[in-house]
């Protein structure tokens, strides 16, 4: 008996029963919007980032290969000086090189490719004009070693 007695008295009496109150559930919902509201642009910042690197390595992969089958055919990567690919789509400056090139890719950017007095080295860097006026988003060599890369 003193079993039924001990859960009758823990039951709660009519009521007093309680569930959240408005309050609470309106600065839970608050708390909620203000983390969504600073997450949010911090996570699409980083998709677009994501997006702009992976275009310049495969642009410059791209470049390196076809780099690579003129020094086969040539034994020179090309003659001393820098070609730069503009957002525009313009063709490299200097001498005629690599007409085949076009970058692909929705991000919109420069290429410089400095190519040293041998022929036989060269630096590729590949900048995002729209970030911070033109920051760095890769950069290569001859080798394929990455040299600079967004952060």
């Amino acid at each position: 008996m003193s079993g039924l007695l001990s859960r009758l008295s823990s039951r709660p009496r009519p009521g007093t029963i309680r569930g959240f109150s408005l309050v609470e559930l309106l600065l839970v919902l608050a708390i909620i919007g203000i983390i969504s509201a600073i997450a949010i642009p911090s996570f699409m910042g980083q998709r677009r980032r994501a997006r702009v690197i992976g275009d310049a390595m495969s642009n410059a992969k791209t470049l390196q290969m076809i780099l690579e089958n003129r020094k086969a055919e040539t034994g020179l990567y090309a003659a001393e000086g820098t070609y730069d690919w503009t957002v525009d789509g313009k063709a490299a400056t200097g001498p005629a090189l690599l007409p085949t090139f076009t970058p692909q890719g929705n991000s919109k950017m420069d290429y410089t490719l400095v190519v040293d007095a041998s022929g036989l080295t060269y630096t590729l860097t590949v900048r995002d004009p729209n970030i911070d006026g033109g920051v760095t988003a890769y950069q290569t060599d001859q080798s394929g070693k990455e040299l600079a890369r967004l952060k």
